[in-house]
Order: C-alpha cells, then sequence, then structure tokens
C-alpha cells in the first residue's frame, strides 16, 4: 500500500537549512498543476485598449497569464515584500520642485532579487529545478497571490494585504518540491472606494478595472506623446503617482510623517546629461533607455509647478537637437502664458521636425481661435 507523504511547510524548511526570512518578507505555497489562467483576463483588457499601449504582460497574454508553466514543477512559492518602512510623504512642494512617487524612490526591487537568488541557489544546490519571475513580462506577478492566501485585489487594481496594503512587490519561484499551501482568505474591499475617489485622471472609474490611458504613472513611463489634457493633470510629478496607494487605509496603522526631502530640483534635471539621468535613476523603467524621456517630464512638472528660471530653461532648451524637447518646450511655454517666445527664439519656418511643426500650429491655432 502507497503512503502518501505529508507535504512540506516551507517557513519550517527554510528554517531546518539555515535560510532566514528578513523584515519585510511573506511568504506562501501553490501548489501545481494549478489550472490557474488568466490570459484571457489580459487579453480582454488588451482588446478593450485598456492597456493603452503598454507591452510587457500584455505583449504574450497566452503564457504571462498561464499559470502552470512547467510541466516538471511541484510548487510555486509567492513571495512579497513590504518596501515601506515608514509612511513618510511631501504634500507639500516648492515653485520648481518636482515629485516622484513613493514607489519609486529607490530600487525596492534588489532586496526582493536577491532573497530569491538566495532561496534559488539553494534549491538548485539540491539539484532541484527552479526558475524564478520577477517583474518579468512573462509572468503575471500576482497571479497566485490571492489563491496563496497572502492578500486580495482591490479596487485599485493593486495587491492589498493586511497591515501592509498595496505597499508590496511580488515575486514567483516555480520549483521541483511540494510545500504546504496556504487556504485562500476571504478579504475585500467592503465599500470603501477612496482610491477612485483620489484618482485625479479618473483611471479607476470602473472598480477592480485600470485604465491605462488615463494613469499617471503609465503615460510618464511611455515613449508615446502625451495627450495634452494629461501633461496638465500629471501636475508636478517627475515620475510615478502614489494617489491611490497613499489613499488606501489598508496598511495606514504606521504613523505617517509630513517630511521635505522627497523633490527634485526640476531645472537641475533639466541642466542634466541625459545619459547621466539614466545612470542616477537606472531602476526607473525609461522608454529606450533615453534621458531625453525624463527631461519630457522635468519639462511637463515644471511647466505646471514654473519657478522663476523656468521661462529661461524653456528658451534655452527649445533649440535642443532633440525633437522630443523642442516639442514639449513650446508646450511649457504655452503653459506658462509664454507662446510668443517660440516665435523669437526658434526657427519654426526651418524647423525639420514634423512632431515640432504640428504641436506649434495646433497651439497657434488654440490661441487665436480664443481671440
Amino acid at each position: 500500500m502507497l503512503i502518501k507523504m505529508k507535504d512540506i511547510n516551507l517557513l519550517n524548511y527554510l528554517s531546518q537549512n539555515n535560510i532566514d526570512i528578513p523584515d519585510g518578507f511573506s511568504l506562501s505555497v501553490v501548489n501545481l498543476p494549478s489550472n490557474l489562467d488568466k490570459s484571457i483576463q489580459i487579453e480582454k483588457a488588451k482588446q478593450e485598449n485598456r492597456h493603452a499601449n503598454m507591452k510587457f504582460t500584455f505583449s504574450d497574454p497566452n503564457y504571462s497569464g498561464l499559470g502552470d508553466k512547467f510541466e516538471w514543477a511541484d510548487s510555486c512559492i509567492v513571495i512579497s515584500y513590504s518596501y515601506i518602512k515608514e509612511n513618510n510623504f511631501n504634500f507639500g512642494y516648492s515653485p520648481g520642485e518636482g515629485s516622484i512617487a513613493k514607489f519609486a524612490k529607490e530600487d525596492y526591487y534588489v532586496p526582493l532579487k536577491n532573497f530569491i537568488d538566495l532561496i534559488k541557489e539553494h534549491f538548485h544546490k539540491k539539484n532541484l529545478r527552479a526558475e524564478e519571475f520577477i517583474d518579468s513580462p512573462k509572468h503575471y506577478d500576482r497571479l497566485f497571490f490571492e489563491k496563496a492566501g497572502l492578500g486580495w485585489q482591490g479596487k485599485s487594481t493593486m495587491m492589498l494585504s493586511p497591515g501592509i496594503g498595496p505597499w508590496q512587490l511580488i515575486g514567483n519561484i516555480y520549483v521541483e518540491k511540494r510545500f504546504e499551501t496556504e487556504n485562500e482568505k476571504d478579504y475585500s474591499c467592503g465599500n470603501c472606494n477612496l482610491c477612485q475617489i483620489s484618482c485625479p485622471t479618473g483611471a479607476l472609474d470602473d472598480e477592480y478595472v485600470l485604465d491605462s490611458n488615463k494613469c499617471i504613472s503609465y503615460w510618464l513611463q511611455s515613449p508615446d506623446i502625451i495627450p495634452h489634457d494629461m501633461r496638465e493633470k500629471i501636475g508636478n510629478r517627475f515620475y510615478g503617482c502614489d494617489e491611490c496607494l497613499i489613499s488606501c487605509p489598508v496598511g495606514q496603522d504606521r504613523k505617517i510623517n509630513i517630511v521635505n526631502n522627497s523633490s527634485v530640483d526640476l531645472i537641475k534635471i533639466l541642466n542634466t546629461e541625459s545619459e547621466e539621468l539614466v545612470d542616477k535613476y537606472n531602476w526607473f523603467y525609461i522608454p529606450k533607455r533615453d534621458g531625453n524621456f525624463l527631461k519630457r517630464n522635468a519639462i511637463i512638472a515644471l511647466a505646471n509647478n514654473p519657478s522663476k528660471n523656468s521661462r529661461k530653461t524653456f528658451i534655452d532648451l527649445i533649440n535642443s537637437e532633440s525633437d522630443l524637447i523642442r516639442f514639449y518646450c513650446i508646450w511649457a511655454l504655452w503653459r506658462i502664458g509664454e507662446f510668443d517666445l517660440v516665435n523669437q527664439y526658434l526657427d519654426i519656418d526651418n524647423d525639420e521636425s514634423t512632431l515640432v511643426l504640428t504641436e506649434y500650429q495646433r497651439l497657434n491655432e488654440m490661441i487665436y481661435s480664443n481671440k
């Protein structure tokens, strides 16, 4: 008679093998095959154009949304890393200052990657196959989160956990070993809709659905031309938007501190070489690794929160070799009410960029139609 072996408790197993779990980490397990498949859900969002032009997991939904990726895998270890130790937020900015979203203040993926590498290396030493996915377009990172009992998907579409809220990153390790599983918990947002109310663009008007076409964080990472109406809504944000995270009451059991050290000098950014910006903010998603996209963000933020030197800065940049920079400088001078300076400092008749000419003509027509 075959005797079924009891599955191993993951936490006990790690402890017995001298692998300590660092502060801020939560682990759980989903046994495989799971029969979980989110590919239809991802494809539906893509067909409805709610992904805007985002690639990532939308590039191949049939694979990224598939839970049972490997026939050899017996379990998937789901690892959550809570990266916020203190709730320090800056709610006040001086003219010329921009904001970086709390989730992007530093590369919070480093501790998660290091811990996952440690576990994966252990399995390999035991001659066990293991494959990890961290912030990967090939794996929908939240796929197993709810089934593993770690939390639930909020109305903001962020994954939420009690005492942590949305301030967490998720990684997954498929492994050739079976562990005990946790039961899925009965969590929900209830009647709370603070994230929807706080969104400045209406990207969360439909609960549990994100419309990336209206998401500020998406546009500040997009290589596409940012729509005119979205530029003003961006405000002084240089990178990312925190509103749906900050407003979420789940995990706000920590004291919130108001600080003044989370701003960036936008003019300083615009006077920095593009390559240096990419190095300085190497953990950001920067389209094509081109620092001019960060300068684009800074131009928009500075036009929305101008200082006394903004005018001069835009004039200095309006003859940039980059048509992207010229394009946004034209808009910035219009935004601060100095559009007449475009004709004075830019030889628009000899500008060979269709992008620049189209923006100039559009804004020029807007001005004259309002007179």
